[in-house]
């Protein structure tokens, strides 16, 4: 980068916390230029890694405020994803990658690896068909081409909301991704789906999950020429793979339940009384419905609608019918894929302690 390509000269060093500031003679302004720099380096390998067929599902995650003092949830919003974030995320799915590629060439079977099956084709069907009932046409024959069917849509509708619910929807056939150990697998099993590479590890956190650890040590072992002397045996490692893959699923399992928890203590207090709901799953008796200002999908359940009937039609539609005999402005909503209605969420007053979704009216 030519010097003068980025000024900085007019930074006030005042914002920058003593305990961060760059030391051995680097000035701030040049910590910027090249924090400017890998940004640019890291957005064109973005573009070039959803050109060559990766794929992002990603959902709203809320982030809760709690106050202490009361011992309650006193806000929740969307955490918000900023360019620093894809900064980071773009050299640390690069660090994986290579750290992968190192321990196939050098460990062979013993390298942990972390693998994404493709999604379950029945239940993608069904969510394609959907969507084409719905006038959408999407491509799911590759993670490239479903990146491609998102793209399209994205430029077509210009709907953020629309976008979301395809989002939610298509995160139901995707199955999860684990950790193996190469060698008690083809080369077929190591890739990862979602990412559309030959195979990808996890690296970069050791200080939060452990099959990063193990990748440490078989890394630095690859290094020393300390392969053969390794302290564990390909099964041993796929073992531990095992363990953490249970691990983390009933970590994430709580994660999620948490969250619902902690969401449903915030309506108690703070019910949103009419808000945007998107229809992503029709039943009998039932529906799912997306809340796309919280980034969650609930059940609706009919039978807590005293008020209403309903009637099974043809495509996986329902028919919801007002019965009351008051001034209510609507007579009946038709409930199919990505019909708007409005509803109502708050605190369940049965336990176990849930969002509870009732209907307002059409959207």
């Amino acid at each position: 980068m030519k010097k003068g390509d980025h000024d900085f000269s007019n930074m006030d060093e005042d914002f920058w916390p003593t305990s961060r500031r760059p030391i051995g003679g680097t000035t701030c302004e040049e910590v910027a230029a090249d924090v400017k720099l890998m940004h640019e380096v890291a957005m064109k390998r973005r573009k070039l890694r959803f050109e060559n067929g990766a794929i992002a599902l990603n959902r709203t995650k809320l982030v809760f405020k709690y106050d202490t003092s009361a011992k309650k949830v006193k806000d929740c919003e969307p955490y918000p994803v900023k360019e620093s974030n894809q900064l980071i995320e773009e050299y640390m799915l690069l660090a994986n990658y290579l750290v992968a590629e190192r321990l196939l060439t050098h460990a062979g079977g013993l390298a942990l690896i972390r693998s994404h099956p493709p999604p379950l084709s029945s239940i993608l069907g069904n969510v394609i068909h959907g969507a084409k009932v719905a006038g959408i046409s999407i491509d799911a024959s590759s993670s490239g081409a479903l990146q491609k069917s998102l793209n399209r849509i994205s430029c077509q509708c210009e709907n953020e909301i629309m976008l979301q619910s395809l989002t939610s929807l298509l995160t139901v056939p995707m199955k999860p991704a684990n950790y193996i150990a190469a060698g008690e697998y083809d080369a077929l099993d190591w890739r990862h789906f979602a990412l559309n590479i030959p195979y990808y590890t996890h690296f970069t956190s050791p200080i939060r999950r452990y099959p990063d650890i193990v990748v440490h040590r078989l890394l630095e072992a690859t290094l020393l020429e300390s392969v053969d002397d390794f302290e564990l045996s390909q099964k041993d490692i796929n073992n531990v793979a095992h363990h953490c893959n249970s691990k983390r699923k009933n970590s994430k399992g709580a994660q999620e339940r948490s969250d619902i928890v902690f969401l449903s203590l915030f309506l108690k207090e703070n019910p949103i009384l009419d808000t945007l709901g998107v229809v992503i799953g029709v039943g009998i008796k039932t529906f799912t419905v997306l809340i796309p200002s919280l980034g969650v999908d609930q059940f609706v359940m009919l039978d807590e609608h005293n008020n209403l009937s309903s009637e099974v039609v043809e495509d996986r539609r329902l028919i919801i019918l007002n019965n009351k005999n008051n001034d209510d402005t609507w007579e009946e909503i038709e409930i199919k894929l990505f019909a708007r209605i409005r509803v109502m969420c708050e605190c369940r007053e049965k336990t176990p302690i849930d969002v509870r979704v009732t209907i307002v009216g059409p959207g």
